[in-house]
């Protein structure tokens, strides 16, 4: 699912003419995964200038939560949907249109409903929020932990990383703390590759 290495940088684009310098610099630090949030007015703007342009990255789109979500999508010819919950309507929509749904699961309960709906990725979402790879490690307990493959998002930065890397079902990280929406609004691009190549090191 992944290329290159374990990080996903996870944007929040506010203004769709600053895509470019955006990719631009993290391209530059050796970011190749992007989760690249539908949460405001310009993110369909913004992924399809991403898409269409000249870099080549391994492109996901997050907040996917409804039918004209995944249509976008699957318009664009994106692999990959990320999810703030599991809604077993929605990812038996995307099995449709031949979409990898990547469902938020923060119960036992949501794991074995997107196992049934056929997932081959779960997200820990809000990983931090819910007690990080503790907490993970108490839902993933009754399962056949070495089939699953998860990708942790919420609240990850360069102080907690580490442990959600070395987990041995965590296959992905998202972190919205490399290009917050604050950085991208003020166009930091220098700190944003600061950012990017901490995470790359450790």
């Amino acid at each position: 699912m992944l290329i290159n290495n374990k990080i996903i940088a996870v944007l929040t684009i506010n203004d769709s003419t600053k895509s470019l310098d955006l990719i631009k610099c993290l391209k530059n630090v050796g970011i190749s995964n992007l989760d690249i949030r539908l949460r405001t007015n310009e993110s369909k703007k913004a992924i399809e200038t991403i898409v269409n342009s000249n870099y080549d990255f391994n492109i996901g789109v997050g907040t996917v939560v409804s039918a004209d979500d995944l249509a976008f999508i699957n318009s664009l010819k994106i692999k990959y949907a990320f999810s703030p919950h599991t809604d077993e309507k929605i990812i038996r929509l995307s099995n449709k249109y031949n979409i990898e749904f990547i469902p938020g699961v923060s119960t036992l309960s949501d794991i074995n409903s997107a196992l049934n709906c056929g997932c081959q990725y779960l997200k820990f979402f809000p990983a931090e929020k819910l007690g990080g790879v503790n907490y993970l490690d108490s839902i993933l307990k009754p399962l056949k932990k070495n089939d699953l493959k998860i990708v942790a998002m919420g609240g990850i930065t360069v102080e907690n990383i580490s442990e959600y890397l070395s987990h041995e079902n965590i296959i992905g990280v998202g972190s919205s703390w490399i290009a917050n929406e604050n950085l991208v609004n003020d166009s930091n691009w220098t700190e944003i590759e600061k950012r990017a190549k901490l995470l790359l090191e450790i």
